[in-house]
């Protein structure tokens, strides 16, 4: 796209082609600063000459309230696959009242600044008010001569989310003259997407943003389920796949948009979460019949390659992971890892439980004997916020995992249905439990009062949450256990269905950020080990 310099666009500014010095410059400095741009997907980089120096200088003014609107704006960009990045001469003392926006600002040196607009004063050198997109329809923009600072910033806000929806709706095949209005509404991300919002263009759509691997894996396999499925007269499992918008190291996929209401807001009789209703399971057996679908289809007697991996070597890698280390030091910065994951725990029934180190010790001498002979493709993240409803009501699930921590296996997709179904149970008690206190702030109350350091024993027993299995949540356990067949003994199949609920709580106490509170990480912990502890009864 050729923009005429210096020629206002609305942008409140002038704009021209960024010259190749000035785009190398803008690189490098932050290649420099460990925070390098991304190549080929959009960035857009937002110059400002520094904190204060308006007072001096009123025509370098504007810098507190543009910096604090693209503080409250940049979250809605990255949704979108856009970085967002800042520059300017100041020290980082001088922007540390910005918190996260802090951390994606540059600073330029005189040097730096001599090959990009700048202004030379009495006390020194200074970046003046510039705006660079690089990649896109707009690579190379270069907007100066800035007048109206959050007036500016808003428009360029604008701008690139309608280019970015106006690229996508010509991806999923519509005109982007549809493309009506901006985003329309925007989710919870998983663990391997980096936005989804929804939009219009002619038809309602959801996009994905994740790294281009990830996107690609999962249409893929998305594709290949659903035509499966129709192959045999049955309903699709996922949204249907309209396109996918490809970028350097990012992709977007482009579905259909179903109802938004997950099922964790629908078979819950409480609103902490933790309590299935009464009609829980009428609820969710839409969404179980279609699940075997897709297991019968896809069933044979092979062995799934990432099996053990699930049922024994994941707890090991959990561990020794460098998100389990940084979230532990982050949470409990006095405490000694090997005496916590080594101690007993009790917890609020009275029950004493080995600690994780002798539980997973455990786990190594008996996963071997509860591997499954069998295997078809599956979802591998059926919890229930990936668990939707279309407007007529039918099931549909998002959000599929074909590989696990990085394990590409000459099998991708092809899985035991067993860690399905796992997933769903830590999802009933009690991971929706936990991400509802997270989300409401309320996760001091999960543990009214932290235990002391462990010595030998972990007290937890202070965790107000439940530890007991009810009638509903035992019917649902005995619906799971159905439903993986007559092959494996009842016990066999119990096991399996515990230890990967373990399994799929423990991966969680990677993600500091995502647990927030050192309660709520010892409160995953707590129901890691009564998870392993409730296999190793079906085993004795």
């Amino acid at each position: 796209m050729s923009i005429p310099t210096t020629v206002d666009t609305g942008l409140h500014g002038a704009t021209r082609i960024a010259s190749a010095e000035e785009r190398a410059t803008v690189q490098a400095v932050f290649e420099r600063h460990g925070m390098p741009l991304p190549r080929g997907s959009v960035a857009v980089v937002f110059a400002y000459p520094g904190h204060g120096v308006g007072e001096r200088y009123r025509r370098l003014s504007g810098c507190t309230s543009q910096m604090l609107l693209l503080s409250n704006a940049s979250a809605g960009l990255s949704r979108l696959g856009i970085d967002v990045a800042a520059a300017s001469t100041e020290a980082a003392e001088k922007h540390a009242h910005l918190g996260e926006l802090g951390r994606i600002i540059a600073r330029f040196t005189e040097d730096d600044a001599a090959a990009v607009p700048h202004t030379d004063l009495d006390e020194g050198r200074f970046l003046l008010r510039w705006t660079m997109v690089l990649g896109g329809p707009r690579d190379g923009l270069l907007v100066t001569d800035i007048g109206d600072s959050v007036a500016h910033t808003r428009a360029v806000i604008d701008l690139l989310t309608t280019d970015r929806l106006r690229e996508w709706a010509a991806a999923a095949g519509a005109d982007p003259d549809s493309v009506s209005a901006g985003v329309t509404d925007a989710y919870a991300n998983g663990a391997d997407s980096r936005g989804i919002v929804a939009f219009d263009a002619g038809t309602p759509l959801v996009a994905k943003v994740g790294p281009r691997g990830v996107i690609d894996a999962e249409t893929a396999f998305v594709s290949e389920v659903n035509a499966l499925l129709a192959d045999r007269g049955a309903a699709p499992l996922f949204p249907l796949l309209h396109g996918v918008h490809r970028e350097g190291e990012q992709a977007t996929s482009l579905m259909e948009r179903v109802e938004p209401l997950t099922l964790d807001n629908v078979v819950f009789g409480d609103p902490a979460k933790f309590v299935l209703a009464e009609d829980a399971l009428p609820a969710l057996e839409p969404h179980l019949r279609l699940l075997g679908d897709l297991y019968t289809a896809t069933m044979r007697q092979q062995r799934p390659s990432v099996a053990d991996h699930l049922l024994r070597e994941r707890f090991r890698a959990v561990r020794e992971h460098e998100g389990f280390v940084s979230a532990f030091l982050a949470f409990f910065p006095s405490w000694e890892p090997a005496a916590v994951l080594g101690a007993d725990v009790i917890l609020p029934t009275g029950a004493r439980l080995p600690g994780y180190t002798e539980l997973t010790h455990w786990l190594d001498g008996v996963a071997a004997s509860l591997l499954p002979g069998s295997g078809c493709l599956v979802h591998g993240d059926v919890h229930l916020k990936n668990m939707l409803r279309r407007a007529d009501g039918s099931p549909v699930f998002v959000g599929p995992r074909t590989v696990w921590d990085g394990r590409e296996g000459p099998d991708i997709g092809f899985g035991d249905p067993s860690y399905d179904f796992a997933t769903l149970l830590h999802s009933a008690l009690p991971m929706s439990g936990l991400l509802q206190a997270i989300a409401d702030g309320t996760s001091e109350a999960l543990l009214p009062e932290l235990p002391a350091a462990a010595d030998g024993v972990l007290d937890l027993s202070g965790l107000t949450t439940p530890f007991t299995v009810d009638e509903t949540l035992k019917r649902l356990e005995d619906r799971l256990v159905a439903g993986l067949g007559p092959e494996d003994e009842p016990s066999v199949l119990r096991a399996r269905l515990y230890i990967g609920a373990a399994n799929a709580l423990a991966c969680r106490l990677k993600y500091e950020r995502a647990l927030g509170t050192p309660r709520a990480w010892l409160a995953v912990y707590a129901y890691v080990l009564w998870y392993l502890d409730r296999a190793r009864t079906q085993l004795r």
